[in-house]
């Protein structure tokens, strides 16, 4: 069991580091992402700050990754990991099933996935 724990705790970790590099490869575009899912959601007042957001999240998103795979306070990093997890997944599973948003966006331009494709 400890070893299925670790090769998750892995995988997952490198899946963020990975997903955060690609989105701070093009922060504008991530950018322009979360403008799309303020326009859905009739939240344009974020527009102004899109960009330091992005910018955020994607290094917010290497920050977990790294502190799992090193296990630096890992309650709290599960934790983070999981509110990341979930939120994403509504904002996937939202655009996905009313048609809103065509791109996730969750790996950049590197891996163009449909909502569906990534939820």
């Amino acid at each position: 069991m400890k070893l299925f724990v670790n090769i998750s705790r892995i995988l997952v970790g490198v899946l963020f580091i990975i997903s955060g590099l690609i989105k701070a490869n093009d922060a504008l575009g991530f950018s322009y992402k979360l403008d799309e899912y303020f326009v859905v959601f009739h939240m344009e007042f974020l527009s102004s700050v899109s960009v330091a957001l992005a910018m955020f999240i994607c290094i917010f998103e290497v920050a977990l990754g790294v502190a799992l795979l090193v296990g630096y306070r890992m309650v709290m990093v599960s934790w983070l990991m999981l509110l990341m997890i979930l939120f994403f997944t509504f904002l996937t599973f939202y655009s996905a099933y009313f048609d809103v948003v065509k791109d996730c966006g969750c790996f950049g331009d590197a891996l163009k996935l449909k909502p569906w494709e990534s939820f």
